[in-house]
């Protein structure tokens, strides 16, 4: 399925809501100001983006771990009153169009790190990402492979793809997320920069620095003001982060990962004359003095099988070959690890599932994503046309 075939269902002040051949996959695109963009994600994700806080949001408050007042406070105002002015705008004209304060809007956003804060997120997350350029590649083009793993809560939501055509002269982005977390899950800019994001609870501790800004949302800005790996990961290197992660960075010459601790950040990068990268949700750095260390979502595994399964494709790779390796399940249906695997749960057999994936082909600028526990099929979105180049 190619962007041609989309079908537009929603339109607002110059945003526009796509369905696809998929029930929940759906494609967001805007253009304007960041004001203009947020009002236009605010209207068009509204029956989307209530059942978010529904099912997020409000039971923490009703637990009364922390009250409603607390959780305003640390992750409403203290998020906003430290984004960015584009970010500030933008979350600004979503609450207009919602017609519910920014604070809300803003906490919803940070649901995550909220329920770190709690406690009660299930940590150990087994995201999983591959890059192959130069000659490992058909043509010397960058591909990179995602899977976003996660709980399977985040089933009952559809997935966005939501693109960004700012007129202020920032880099255009476009994010593979859920309705209402909009700061970068997985994203890449109209200069082929591109970044996912791991959990790194697992490593750095299941624990929120509530004095720092959000560097998830960091992370987007850099998006939207970097043309490449390089100047990216100049700003990775200058900045800490609030939540311990884990980052994949890309762009058409190669890949490197940060990993974040609240304190420290550490860049992985690949051996020299190396073509590919796999990244993974433990600390690999050696510089880091820790012996290497699994997960729980067998990270140490989902390693082994993707780097072994780029192996047997070198010199080959293209995003078809992508789309084939995170096919591949990790597990057989009795639950043992599946001979010659890869990285994909359908299913929850350790901790998590994937909720989607994504391959990303920098040199057609294109997505091509996938909601596998839910039966459905790769939908290929040509991010040219949606960034009107």
């Amino acid at each position: 399925m190619t962007t041609s075939t989309l079908h537009s269902i929603k339109t607002f002040q110059g945003g526009e809501m796509f369905a696809t051949t998929e029930d929940m996959l759906f494609i967001l695109k805007l253009e304007g100001s960041w004001y203009e963009m947020g009002k236009q994600y605010g209207e068009l994700s509204r029956q989307h983006i209530e059942p978010m806080w529904d099912r997020l949001v409000q039971p923490m408050l009703d637990n009364e771990l922390t009250d409603e007042e607390e959780a305003y406070d640390l992750f409403g105002r203290r998020v906003f009153e430290a984004l960015s002015l584009r970010r500030k705008q933008y979350f600004q004209g979503v609450a207009d169009a919602l017609g519910w304060s920014v604070e809300k809007v803003v906490l919803l956003d940070q649901s995550g790190p909220y329920a770190i804060y709690q406690g009660k997120l299930h940590s150990f997350s087994g995201c999983s990402s591959l890059t192959s350029w130069g000659k490992s590649t058909i043509d010397g083009r960058a591909v990179i492979g995602r899977n976003m793993d996660w709980n399977e809560i985040f089933l009952e939501f559809p997935v966005y793809l939501t693109v960004y055509n700012p007129t202020d002269g920032s880099n255009k982005v476009a994010n593979v997320s859920w309705p209402g977390w909009q700061w970068l899950v997985t994203g890449v800019n109209d200069k082929g920069v591109y970044a996912d994001l791991h959990d790194g609870t697992s490593m750095g501790g299941n624990i929120v620095s509530a004095e720092k800004p959000s560097f998830l949302n960091s992370v987007f800005d850099f998006l939207a003001e970097c043309d490449s790996l390089e100047a990216i990961s100049a700003r990775f290197q200058a900045s800490r982060t609030d939540v311990a992660c884990i980052w994949m960075l890309s762009d058409s010459t190669g890949s490197c990962s940060f990993e974040n601790t609240l304190q420290e950040n550490r860049k992985r990068s690949p051996e020299k004359e190396q073509n590919s990268f796999v990244t993974v949700n433990s600390f690999l750095n050696p510089d880091w003095g820790l012996g290497v260390r699994d997960t729980m979502s067998q990270s140490l595994r989902r390693l082994e099988n993707l780097t072994d399964r780029h192996q047997e494709l070198d010199g080959k790779m293209d995003a078809e070959k992508m789309r084939y390796i995170f096919d591949l399940p990790l597990y057989n249906e009795d639950g043992t690890f599946k001979e010659n695997g890869g990285v994909t749960k359908p299913t929850n057999q350790d901790v998590d599932l994937t909720n989607y994936q994504v391959v990303t082909d920098l040199k057609e600028m294109n997505f091509s994503i996938k909601l596998p526990a839910l039966g459905e099929n790769w939908v290929t979105v040509d991010l040219n046309k949606m960034f009107n180049k």
